[in-house]
């Protein structure tokens, strides 16, 4: 299993700083949500979701991120 970002807009996984790619086999893999939730607010990242990947993509369970600002629309 890893844990993994997803831009919602593109599609594209979190491979490090300013890096994006298609495939969850180079998505950078963050071990545990605590530790993605961090990067992205470390980087200011907008529009992510967290992505607990297992080894088949089909079993992929996408968490989308509310912000304080968006739970207040």
């Amino acid at each position: 299993m890893k844990i993994l970002l997803r831009d919602t807009q593109t599609g594209l996984f979190y491979a490090g700083p300013n890096q994006w790619t298609t495939g969850r086999d180079s998505a950078q893999d963050f071990k545990t949500p605590d530790v993605a939730l961090d990067v992205i607010d470390e980087t200011q990242l907008n529009a992510m979701e967290i992505v607990v990947h297992f080894d088949e993509a089909a079993f992929d369970v996408p968490l989308t991120i509310v912000t304080a600002s968006a739970r207040n629309l």
